[in-house]
Parts: structure tokens; sequence; C-alpha cells
């Protein structure tokens, strides 16, 4: 039964390119009163057209995916963008598989890129679905190759191409050369390859050569700290400053290869590339140097340095990129920044800060660097910052936000969703640089609030806000919800220790008020009324440790690091 629906030619041609073209050009649909669309239903026209006139469009479950596909079709823009945000905010485990393939299908990165990751790391668990059986070749195999699939065991890809094409085994076989491509046959246990290799052959089982590159499922993360030893301790030698592991799904410590003592160092992971820059040396010096940590054979590779030496800096990667940004040596503070090309390894110019800046939080967040606080420089003496400085990388422009209250220097700095946080640290810095030396410190009032600085909304004028939480406070809550106070107050007032997050969990380890120094292990997550104290402390019996480098690095399993351990070996024999 056919339904008519009244619509004026000029306003479907104002929202529409398809309607525009359509009445516009010398077909003869441009002089029909009345046009048949065959691919569009009526209740979805009807929908469609109460939308073009009112801008709403009552979206539901039901009808959201079929609006998405017939705003895309007649591209009216504005009301698939809509469908798009609502579909993306009701995306689950049980309906991502469908989301994916609408996405790809009609080119939405939006929910694309959610879609692709909910699925990935729920692999295994909707490989079973019986969705799962109904992608086209194309989508299946772009996520066969994906590098963020959750699975722990290479086979569990193969496993899942095979239930694929065993439900349609004539039209499908046929596929499976194309699909194992995406298999990486260097990551399969030797079990595992015994077994693809009778089910398959010894060729399709082996598949091309290639780079080892674990899945997502394949990493475990675990906290790294950057210098734990009393730096004070004469008997020490370079090679006794270890670097630290907490494992917090174990409770474990573990020592990684020797780094030496770095104080107030910059420490980031980008991707599972963990570095380290800077950093004031025992002597009293500044450093340059920037090491990269190789996780598969435990030891660090030194990179380029600095151009300037630099401590108390924020070292954040974004994209390609790895930017270290202000910080300070002995001669001054400074507002300089450089970035390292992860490609080429090779550092350059970046951009200017607005002022000098040391001792600030930091993080990044989609394409945003983000430094709350800090000290800066006034008359030779030190002041705390009351601002958050935001570098807009695809822009390369700056801006800022004052604080009217909650500014820290010295407090840890962490992302998580909808902003980023400074934890702890100093809301005074009494130092006066009278000889010259701008690495002194002397912080003043320790804090245990978190201060929260929600992300900035839109385009043009960053609407960025904060909140704090008081000391022992009594929030909670998720980082969802929309209130931006999301973080309790620390058991204790903090300063200068190590921040990481992990999971959906942020740790606190270790840290200083004044002259007393902390060996406490902190964690909190969403929900949580209160931050927990941990059993375990941080290793060695030092009595407390603060202003190390810390941050959270992605490790191979351990059935997977003896895999790339032998494949390096069997590349490098000579070593």
């Amino acid at each position: 039964m056919e339904t008519t629906a009244l619509a004026g030619r000029v306003l479907l041609a104002a929202v529409s390119p398809y309607f525009r073209a359509m009445f516009t050009s010398p077909l003869v649909e441009s002089r029909l009163t009345e046009i048949r669309l065959e691919e569009v239903t009526p209740s979805v026209m009807e929908t469609v057209i109460q939308f073009v006139y009112t801008g709403e469009a009552g979206l539901s479950l039901d009808t959201a995916e079929d609006l998405f596909v017939a705003a895309n079709r007649l591209q009216v823009m504005p009301l698939q963008e809509l469908c798009s945000r609502f579909l993306f905010e009701h995306l689950s485990v049980e309906n991502c598989l469908g989301m994916y393939s609408l996405a790809r299908s009609h080119h939405d990165q939006l929910l694309l890129r959610a879609s692709l990751r909910l699925v990935a790391q729920h692999f295994p668990r909707v490989a079973r679905q019986n969705d799962f059986l109904l992608l086209d070749p194309g989508t299946l195999g772009s996520l066969l190759g994906s590098d963020r699939l959750g699975v722990e065991s290479e086979a569990e890809v193969y496993d899942a191409a095979r239930r694929w094409a065993e439900h349609q085994p004539r039209q499908r076989y046929p596929h499976m050369p194309t699909l194992l491509r995406h298999l990486r046959p260097g990551l399969l246990a030797p079990e595992e390859s015994q077994r693809l290799s009778q089910e398959l052959g010894a060729g399709l089982a082996q598949g091309p050569a290639g780079p080892l590159r674990p899945r997502e499922g394949m990493f475990e993360k675990k906290i790294v700290c950057v210098d734990l030893k009393p730096r004070e301790d004469e008997s020490l030698r370079e090679s006794d400053f270890t670097v630290d592991c907490f494992d917090p799904r174990t409770g474990k410590w573990e020592k990684l290869a020797a780094l030496g003592s770095l104080l107030c160092p910059g420490c980031t992971a980008v991707g599972g590339r963990l570095f380290v820059a800077g950093g004031i040396l025992r002597g009293g010096q500044v450093s340059s140097s920037v090491h990269e940590y190789d996780t598969v054979r435990d030891r660090w590779m030194p990179r380029p340095p600095l151009a300037l030496p630099r401590a108390m800096l924020g070292l954040l990667g974004c994209g390609e990129s790895l930017f270290a940004l202000g910080g300070c040596n002995r001669a001054a503070l400074l507002d300089s920044c450089e970035i390292l090309d992860l490609a080429e390894l090779r550092w350059g110019p970046g951009p200017r800060l607005p002022l000098p800046l040391r001792s600030f939080a930091c993080a990044a967040l989609r394409s945003r660097l983000y430094l709350l606080g800090g000290t800066t420089l006034e008359q030779n003496r030190a002041v705390v910052h009351s601002g958050v400085l935001i570098y807009h990388t695809l822009t390369g422009s700056w801006s800022r936000v004052g604080l009217d209250s909650g500014a820290t220097c010295l407090a840890g700095g962490v992302a998580v969703r909808g902003g980023v946080c400074a934890v702890g640290g100093y809301l005074r810095d009494a130092t006066k640089f009278l000889d010259g030396n701008f690495t002194q410190l002397e912080p003043l009032d320790a804090t245990g609030r978190v201060l929260f600085f929600r992300e900035g909304r839109g385009s043009g004028v960053d609407r960025d806000t904060a909140a704090m939480v008081t000391d022992r406070g009594s929030g909670g809550g998720s980082d969802r919800a929309p209130s931006p106070v999301v973080f309790p107050g620390l058991p204790r007032r903090i300063a200068g220790g190590g921040v990481a997050r992990w999971k959906r969990r942020i740790y606190v380890l270790g840290g200083e008020n004044g002259a007393r120094f902390y060996d406490s292990v902190y964690c909190w997550k969403p929900g949580w009324r209160s931050w927990v104290q941990r059993r375990e402390k941080l290793p060695g019996d030092t009595g407390g440790v603060s202003q190390f480098g810390c941050t959270t690095l992605k490790f191979p399993k351990k059935h997977i690091l003896s895999r790339l351990r032998l494949a390096q070996e069997d590349r490098t024999p000579d070593e």
C-alpha cells in the first residue's frame, strides 16, 4: 500500500544535496509533483520530513538504524549525525557487530571506531554470536586484520574464521585463503601450528612472513616506576638503580633493566613504547638524555637527546609524535617544546608554551595536550600557575583556561573519560631563584585534593570546566556522570607521587608532604566512595619515595614474550 508524504521542494533542497540535485537537474523528476522513493519506507520518510520541518526525530532503538540508512541515502546530514550519535550512545556487546557493519558500509567514522573498539575488545564473545555468521567477507577480513582483537591466542582468530566459513561451506570456503592472510602464524604455539597444519596443510598454516604484531589481548598492563632507590645512599652504583614494575593484578613487583638515578624525569608510554627523557642526575646536573625501553629484550635503548636539558617537564605522546614540554634546567624555567617523530626518531622544535612552566600535571586526551597548574616565574620567584594550558595538535594552537582555585604543582596527571585530573600536589611554591639555579624547589601546603578538568565540548571557544573535591571528600560516582566532581579526596595530603591509570582504576604510589615521604599504594575507580590502600608498598626498605617517573605500559604476556624473543634471536643470530 502506497503512502504519500507532503513536503516543500525548497526546504528539502535546502537540507539535502540529494533533493537539491534532483530538483535542479534536467531530469524528469525535477518537473514532477510527486516522486516515488522505492528504498525508503513511508514511516521512515514521514520521520525524515518531520525532522526537516521541526528538527526532531523521536529516535528509538527500533527506528534509529532505518533512519540512519535513509538519512545517509537522502543526504540529510543533520539527521544522519543525530542517528549516529544515538546509535553510538546505545552501543553494546550485543549489537556492536551490526553497528560495525552499518558504520563501515556508510563510512561513519564515529560509529566505526566505537563499534570496532567494542567488537575487538570482546572478540571471543562476539565471534560466537549469530550476527558474526552474517558478516560479509570484506567486513570479516577487516576485523581479522585488527591489532585490537582481545584474543590471548592467534588460534582464536583462525577458529572464528573457520566457524564463519562452516556456516555456508560451499560459498565461503573459497574466501578462506584470503581471510587467512590476516593470521599471524608466528604467534601460534607449536601445538596450535601443528593443528592448523593438519587442518589446512602446511602452506596455508604458515601464511605469509612478516613482523610479529601481537594482538591487544596478548598484552598485560603494568605500572612502571623509574628510580625508587634512595639517591642519597652513596653506596649505590648507577647499575643499582633498576626500574621497578608493579602488576596490580597480582600485587607483585619485579625489576626491569637499570637506567640510573633520575629525579623528576619525563616518563610516558606511547602505544607499547616507553620513553624516559631528562631528569636531575645524582650530581645535580640536568640530563638531556632520552631512552626507550625494549619490553622484549628488557633493555634501555638510547635515543637522540633533547636539544635542551630538562627536568620537571611534561612528556606526552600524541599520534606519531612525542612532546617534551617546558620544565627547567639550572639556567632557566623553560617555555620551549621539542617534538620527536616516532617513526624517524628525530627531534624538532615544537610550539612554544604561552609561559615558562615546570612541575605541572599533564595528560593527552583526544588530540589535545593538557598542562594543569605547575610553577611559573614572576620576578625571580616561583608562583603556582592558576590555570590550564591546552595545546590543540590538529590546529597547532594553544588556549588557556583560568582556575579560580585548586591549582597545584608537583601533582600527578592522568586522563580519564571526559577529562583530565591533577592528583594531589602542593598549593604553593616559595622558591626564590637568587643564585640562578632554577631546579630548586621549596613547595608548601601539600593537598589531598583531586582537580578534575572537563574536556572541551564543540568547537571555537573552549567551555572546559574544573572542579575540586576536598581532602577526605565523600564524592565518587562514575567518570561518565555529568557532574564534574568525580573523585573523592585522597586519604592523606600527597605531592610528588606516581600517578597512573590501570584499566579503570587510578593508582597513586609513594609521594611526599614536606619532609615526610610515603611508600603507600592507593587506588580508586568510579563507583567507589573513597580511595583504597593496597597491602603492597613500594619495593625496598626506603621509607618512601617521591618525584619519580611513573606510567602504565603494555607488556607481552609470557607465552607471547617467549615467541617474540625467539623471533628476535632468529633475526639477529650474531648478537
